[in-house]
């Protein structure tokens, strides 16, 4: 096999373990953003001590990993730093926990050097002088459960094992670290990866998705703890749509780029994409990667092109395709979710906003193309990381100017907005 089908073949495990709720410029897994740094006054009190609690998405995780460069990119330190202040992070030293996806794709590789397809991953230390538990105590790959109750001693996967005594003090949990530093502002965001996993292509509440009832009970408890401790905070809601996601593209997309996907990978679209399951979503950063490594190999072998067919395999089985009707168990249970995360705000007097700022963006996702993906600097657009899922920098930017916007009209602040994340729509 030739070094290109060698490289292009690495990210196929890899895209398998992207995780909930990662991005990276040309070359790095951050870029350098340039905001509107004025300065409000009003806003500088209500920010002295600021603590999120929440999910990889407040962590700062982009490009399927964290480093110091990302964490402290995140939407909550921006918008720390939007109001005049700075929230602190267990920043993770070299080349993180895990190592970010760079670009392009093709490549194969992750910051620290290792296989994009890694099995098991290295996890670097703190930064020296850091300190746990941090202003920010989010953490990758959380379910609202987890900040309830799960600890560094009781996280039971073999890579969230190393990651959660970088965030949380032993014996500690989310809820319980955040509350500890006695907070002014509170930012919670939690019950994304509550429904996530559905991407795997199995949308059933009880397998894939957490069931409402228990997540809403498990929700109020964190709100519970939250609210009796703090006067001020914002709740952060979900996204409506999961097609809304950039690593999800519906059939009929996949079978306009077909003839890219033959001639440049030989990789046959088959029709049922174009007509039947033309609205079904596939889970791009496996599906086609995959495709593609297995075109290459049968082209280097002399073999036919391979299929790729966008019907499911059935509503229990790990296909990573949704069909509609998966697609509306999982938007019905946001729906849920997302009102009920708006009404708890309103009862309990804190602020609101949902992910849906970010990933409601009419001209979000760029026009699918294969070559693109596997090529280009920034596959999901430049407000998507390398993971199709976590915000890049500039993403990050668009929610921070939203959680602005929100607490600016719940509490009478003036709290700036970001900009110049305009100039890249």
């Amino acid at each position: 096999m030739s070094p290109r089908y060698r490289a292009l073949s690495a990210i196929l495990s890899a895209a398998v373990v992207i995780t909930a709720c990662s991005d990276a410029p040309p070359t790095s897994p951050v870029a350098t953003l340039g905001i509107n740094e004025t300065r409000a006054p009003a806003p500088q009190g209500l920010f002295h001590r600021f603590v999120s609690i929440g999910t990889s998405v407040s962590m700062g995780w982009q490009s399927d990993g964290a480093i110091a460069a990302t964490q402290s990119e995140s939407w909550n330190a921006q918008l720390a730093r939007l109001a005049g202040r700075s929230q602190s992070a267990p920043l993770i030293s070299g080349t993180g926990c895990r190592s970010p996806l760079m670009a392009p794709l093709a490549s194969g590789v992750r910051l620290s050097g290792e296989s994009a397809a890694a099995q098991t991953f290295s996890c670097a230390p703190l930064e020296a002088g850091m300190r746990v538990p941090s202003q920010n105590v989010a953490i990758a790959a959380a379910k609202t459960r987890d900040a309830l109750l799960t600890t560094p001693e009781t996280q039971a996967d073999a890579f969230y094992k190393k990651l959660y005594p970088q965030i949380l003090p032993p014996h500690t949990t989310q809820v319980q670290a955040g509350l500890a530093q006695k907070p002014k502002f509170v930012s919670v965001e939690l019950g994304a990866n509550d429904v996530l996993d559905a991407r795997i292509g199995i949308a059933i509440p009880g397998a894939t998705i957490t069931p409402f009832a228990d997540w809403a009970t498990d929700y109020d408890r964190v709100i519970e703890a939250v609210s009796r401790e703090v006067r001020h905070g914002l709740l952060v809601g979900l996204i409506k749509d999961a097609a809304d996601f950039p690593s999800f593209r519906r059939g009929a997309e996949i079978w306009a780029d077909a003839q890219t996907l033959l001639y440049g990978f030989h990789v046959a679209v088959q029709a049922d994409c174009g007509d039947v399951n033309r609205d079904n979503l596939l889970f791009v950063p496996v599906l086609v990667p995959t495709a593609i490594q297995a075109g290459l190999t049968a082209k280097a072998q002399g073999g036919n092109p391979v299929p790729l067919s966008c019907a499911g395999a059935g509503p229990t089985t790990r296909d990573f395709i949704l069909t509609p009707g998966e697609v509306a168990i999982v938007n019905s249970q946001m729906a849920q979710m997302n009102a009920y995360i708006k009404a708890t705000a309103k009862r309990i007097g804190f602020a609101h906003m949902e992910l849906e700022a970010l990933y409601g963006l009419p001209d979000l996702k760029p026009t699918f193309s294969a070559a693109e993906l596997m090529t280009s600097q920034t596959p999901y657009g430049a407000l998507i990381s390398l993971d199709g899922i976590h915000p890049s920098t500039m993403g990050h930017a668009v929610i921070a100017s939203a959680a602005a916007r929100a607490i600016n009209q719940r509490y009478g602040l003036r709290v700036p907005t970001a900009r110049a994340w305009m100039a890249f729509r």
